[in-house]
């Protein structure tokens, strides 16, 4: 997922950038926005029952119609949040304020606070500058994308289904490059009836210290005991 940090002062533009890329970028994925209130208190509205649920003392609430779903959290926090969006199966983020966040992003005006990799850019600068924003993604993300690919060598135009990936797993790792979790990745993707693998650091882009390093191994296979050895075996690649 890639994460599209805007931020700058008050009418500066923030909302008016974040609406316009919605716009563009939902032709390319799945968008997301997370947007910092600050002062703003966020009302409940009145005699609501999901009001009424979480002021009764509810952690969460949620209300679902016909065309979409509502949800209050007591507590939330702008990492949980990016973890809950990529879970979601986003492409994108846009977050925008929370300038003193570590996080890098476009600034608008002359604001300082996060490191600024754009400065007051045009749509079409954003749009040509992926490459350059931090990306963050989450185990079930990487394991989701695995189940919903099917490897060239298992199957083919002419018959898709030789095999199936009837199992997946994926751990949690901390501590290893991106360059060693690859190698683990091939290690497991050469196991007998593995269908995928992929290792890879979980966020890129942004120095955040307690997340430093934190990565996944993610493998999908033919059974629960293929994809459990070759787990084994790519660990052996991580401590060898």
């Amino acid at each position: 997922m890639i994460v599209i940090h805007i931020f700058g002062g008050s009418n500066s533009g923030k909302t008016h950038m974040t609406e316009a890329l919605c716009r563009r970028l939902s032709a390319f994925g799945k968008v997301e926005t997370i947007k910092h209130l600050g002062h703003h208190t966020f009302l409940l509205e009145e005699n609501k029952d999901t009001t009424i649920h979480f002021l009764a003392g509810a952690a969460g609430s949620t209300g679902i119609d016909t065309e979409k779903s509502v949800t209050i959290l007591r507590n939330g926090d702008l990492y949980s949040t990016l973890d809950t969006a990529s879970d979601r199966g986003a492409v994108f983020c846009i977050v925008e304020g929370f300038k003193q966040t570590p996080i890098p992003g476009i600034a608008l005006g002359d604001v300082e606070g996060a490191t600024a990799l754009l400065r007051n850019p045009t749509i079409e600068d954003i749009m040509g500058s992926f490459d350059i924003f931090p990306t963050w993604t989450t185990p079930k993300a990487v394991l989701d994308s695995l189940l919903h690919k099917r490897d060239p060598r298992t199957a083919n135009d002419h018959n898709p289904e030789i095999i199936h990936t009837e199992a997946g797993s994926v751990i949690l790792l901390y501590g290893f490059e991106q360059d060693i979790l690859e190698r683990a990745a091939a290690t497991a993707r050469n196991c007998p009836g593995i269908t995928g693998a992929e290792g890879t650091q979980l966020i890129t882009g942004c120095t955040i210290p307690e997340m430093h390093q934190k990565g996944c191994l993610a493998v999908t296979g033919i059974s629960g005991v293929a994809v459990a050895s070759a787990i084994s075996c790519a660990i052996k690649t991580l401590t060898g």
